[in-house]
């Protein structure tokens, strides 16, 4: 009788095991390289920062050598995933409502450049396969921001600022999300996925690293005057504390409001005016307050908007939003500077829709992922928390979005991305051992 084929019996995906080492194809893994490199341009964007680099179309040069090795090893595909169906959504209704937009051609022009983050979103989800994969892709998205924020914060000593409010603000290298509120939510939105890797992280090395970038964004933030970053960058602390339990919650908890003293003891006195017009708009100059009142009067815009457009909105992108305001609403050339009338002035109840969907559909997918991993025995383990993070940078994202328009942010879909290779890789049954 022959032997059994116990191998391809107890096979499984060689994401699965911690104990068994992985193995999977050469153009997989290099692809996955590549993504890192791609997180690294889209984050740093070298082609807005330095000035001869202004004329060479570095990304859409990189974006397509990456699709062809997508193409080469198989990965050019739209693998199953809880996420899917609103991100594409979301896609689509960009090209949907553009005949109904203020100005279709920029509506279309949105869609493109909404599709190339969908296209991102595509590649993490089909070339993820194991918790390595996953890893590394992690590591590469907090190592480019801790770059970014190095370059940033030497541009700074260098002279390169914002004078905005009656005082210096810092501001990020680039053009997409580099003024001080900006610049300042994408510091605050990498901090938890750093805390995360530091913690367990074996490499002495890279754990300074993931701890170097703790100390730096602060101090970042801060050199911003960014208010809401500031609140956002609290939230981020407490979220943390909150996941422990005990006497050791109590402590962290003393140790952060002894930190907060420090701090803001320590901080320049031009920015601790800026951050108590919070609670007192005496503290600053008259256009702080003005500035509230500009998103607020941006939100009830946005509001008028659907009145009149809910089920197409105004057309998808800025200039859609600014063209319409200019022209039929109160003739101010501003964004709405927030996320939930950014969303529906622009792309209606279905932009709603598709929105709360996609933020559904990534919160559970942790959740049941957490879930799957409590029952093979890994609870505590950085997959388990890894879904804790994904789910504190939503809320964190959330809250963003009360003070800016950060819809096209690519970090909504990398969050999914990675939601989806959470719940993938927690799904995926063990491997059986014949002793």
């Amino acid at each position: 009788m022959p032997p059994i084929p116990t191998k391809n019996l107890f096979s499984s995906p060689p994401d699965v095991m911690g104990s068994v080492k992985t193995s999977y194809d050469k153009k997989s893994n290099s692809l996955l390289i590549i993504l890192c490199w791609y997180i690294f341009l889209l984050t740093e964007r070298p082609w807005e920062s330095i000035s001869y680099l202004h004329d060479l179309r570095i990304q859409f040069i990189y974006a397509i050598f990456m699709i062809l090795v997508a193409a080469f090893s198989g990965r050019l595909i739209i693998v199953k995933a809880n996420t899917n169906k609103w991100v594409l959504g979301l896609l689509g209704l960009h090209f949907i409502l553009a005949p109904f937009a203020f100005s279709p051609a920029s509506a279309i022009d949105t869609g493109i450049e909404y599709a190339k983050i969908v296209l991102l979103y595509i590649l993490l989800v089909s070339s993820v396969e194991t918790k390595e994969d996953l890893k590394l892709i992690l590591k590469a998205f907090v190592l480019s921001m801790l770059f970014y924020s190095l370059h940033s914060l030497w541009e700074f000593h260098n002279g390169r600022h914002e004078w905005r409010m009656g005082i210096v603000r810092m501001i990020g290298v680039g053009d997409a999300y580099s003024n001080p509120n900006g610049f300042a939510a994408s510091l605050t939105l990498a901090m938890p996925f750093a805390y995360l890797l530091a913690r367990f992280e074996q490499t002495k090395y890279l754990r300074r690293l993931y701890y170097g970038y703790l100390v730096l964004a602060p101090i970042c933030i801060v050199l911003t005057g960014s208010r809401t970053g500031f609140v956002a960058m609290l939230l981020c602390f407490m979220l943390q504390v909150f996941r422990f339990k005990g006497l050791k919650k109590f402590f962290i908890l003393v140790f952060l409001v002894v930190f907060i003293i420090v701090g803001w003891q320590l901080m320049p006195e031009d920015k601790q005016r800026r951050i108590e017009t919070l609670w007192n708009e005496d503290a600053g100059p008259a256009n702080a307050k003005e500035s509230a009142e500009g998103r607020i009067e941006g939100f009830l815009a946005s509001l008028e908007m659907f009145k009149q457009h809910p089920f197409t909105g105004v057309g998808a992108g800025k200039e859609n939003f600014i063209g319409y305001r200019t022209s039929f609403i109160d003739g101010v050339a501003l964004q709405s500077h927030n996320l939930y009338g950014e969303v529906i002035s622009q792309l209606g109840i279905g932009g709603a829709f598709f929105l709360l969907g996609l933020i559904w559909s990534t919160v559970r997918g942790c959740l049941v992922a957490n879930r799957n991993l409590a029952e093979k025995g890994e609870s505590g383990s950085f997959f388990q928390a890894l879904g804790f993070t994904i789910i504190a940078t939503l809320i964190l994202l959330l809250l963003f979005g009360v003070g800016g328009h950060n819809f096209y942010r690519p970090l909504w879909l990398m969050l999914a991305a990675w939601s989806s290779n959470l719940l993938k890789i927690s799904t995926v049954p063990q491997r059986l051992t014949i002793r």
